[in-house]
């Protein structure tokens, strides 16, 4: 048990490696699963969309029906193609996938050298150990939080750079 948190309450290493970490790590795999679907659906609507508007405009001399719909066909093929391309933009999953991959790869490697007292939990008391996990863990989610959120007030900002103010607690409920 660690006896070092803000109510002064003991904190059991197990509840917290189950409670936080794991649930964290779950969190983290759920949305970088959902957005590495998300890219890959959007990405191949747009490559195969893409493809069918030359083969359209070719064909539109050997195929009677086309000549006269083949214009606003690819119109709507452009347009959907646009759409796809738009909502990558603003969705952003590609930076989203990596970045909560890369999270829950960080969550992993503490909770790994924490077990194995490796790196920074090599030779020190169990007790000092269990508290730099909790700092170094509860430092990487911090970090994106910081990041979600200048992320978000870029986009509200038309992408001009925002510095926050670090006291104000951030929240990824919006997210969850």
């Amino acid at each position: 048990m660690i006896n070092n948190n803000q109510n002064g309450n003991p904190i059991n290493m197990d509840e917290y490696l189950d409670k936080r970490i794991k649930a964290q790590r779950d969190w983290y795999e759920q949305k970088a699963n959902d957005n590495k679907k998300a890219f890959i659906s959007y990405q191949m609507v747009i490559i195969v969309l893409g493809a069918v508007i030359p083969v359209l405009v070719a064909l539109e001399s050997v195929i009677p029906l086309l000549k006269e719909y083949g214009g606003p066909l690819t119109a709507v093929i452009s347009s959907i193609i646009a759409i796809y391309a738009g909502l990558d933009k603003l969705k952003r999953p590609q930076p989203n996938w990596f970045n909560y991959r890369a999270n829950e790869e960080a969550l992993k490697k503490e909770e790994w050298f924490h077990q194995y007292n490796a790196g920074p939990y090599r030779n020190i008391k169990k007790t000092d150990a269990d508290i730099l996990l909790v700092e170094r863990v509860e430092s990487i989610i911090s970090a994106d939080i910081t990041r979600v959120t200048n992320s978000h007030e870029m986009t509200k900002n038309g992408g001009k750079d925002v510095q926050l103010n670090n006291n104000t607690p951030a929240s990824r409920e919006d997210e969850r």
